[in-house]
């Protein structure tokens, strides 16, 4: 959490906002001490947008690590690969990509997170990976203020619309303190003032009546199966999510099948 005195420091200097990059030479310094002193053989890049990178600063990127050429892992959003950045990377060791989906409807994704990609361009966009031999997953949220369970199924059908995906995740939404969803969670009263954000993998903090916390965990649950099985599968699904002895039968069952046949490892 910055202080108050860091806050005004980035008002005076940064007129409010403020985004840190590292110097290239310094990740060329550290990269190779984690390569050549700790035997490093292989990076994930935490960064959640990797490529908010101007194009100098890609190409610095891609020349610096032709030298480190280890295989690595990035996080980005779609809208933020082409061709060619792809192609590029895919020459100096890029092996996996996790794109920042968040949410299949496109009017309650502009609405609640500013993401204003049509479906189709992301669809277009993830076309791109496989052409050079790139894994990529899929990470979504539900449990949105606002959301419904209608709308958290568009979250699936976008997540099918992508098939070259070799996985998908979701995981419950986190009122993080500073974002506007929290302010407007707190105005709703969905969440109190004074209450910590949890880990994102943790239960869903928002008890809304329209999406209650049980079927949110009963999506999250069978997010994978309804993605990959067909839609004539669904009703089995639907009773996996309950939280029932026979509901968790039909889960196990799923499962397994889902692994032997949909199952791939990073």
């Amino acid at each position: 959490c910055n202080s108050p005195d860091q806050m005004r420091l980035y008002e005076e200097k940064a007129g409010g906002g403020f985004f840190r990059k590292k110097n290239m030479s310094v990740v060329y310094k550290e990269l190779t001490y984690l390569k050549d002193v700790l035997g490093c053989e292989y990076n994930y890049f935490w960064a959640d947008t990797f490529l908010a990178l101007n194009n100098r600063e890609f190409d610095e990127f891609c020349e610096m690590y032709a030298d480190i050429r280890l295989p690595f892992w990035m996080q980005t959003r779609p809208e933020t690969i082409s061709d060619y950045k792809i192609s590029r990377l895919a020459e100096v060791g890029l092996h996996r990509i996790s794109f920042g989906i968040e949410h299949g409807n496109e009017t309650f994704r502009r609405k609640m997170l500013d993401r204003r990609w049509k479906n189709e361009d992301i669809e277009k966009a993830l076309r791109i990976p496989h052409k050079y031999g790139i894994q990529f997953s899929l990470n979504n949220i539900t449990g949105f203020p606002e959301e419904t369970r209608e709308l958290a199924m568009d979250t699936v059908e976008l997540n099918r619309r992508i098939i070259d995906a070799d996985n998908a995740n979701i995981y419950s939404f986190v009122p993080f303190h500073g974002t506007p969803l929290r302010t407007l969670c707190e105005s709703k009263g969905l969440v109190d003032s004074r209450t910590i954000a949890k880990s994102l993998t943790d239960k869903p903090m928002l008890n809304m009546s329209q999406y209650p916390i049980e079927e949110i965990e009963g999506l999250k649950k069978c997010f994978v199966l309804y993605v990959k099985f067909p839609k004539n599968r669904w009703p089995d699904i639907r009773k996996a999510e309950k939280s029932t002895k026979e509901g968790q039968k039909i889960y196990e069952e799923l499962k397994q099948e889902y692994i032997e046949k949909y199952f791939v490892a990073p």
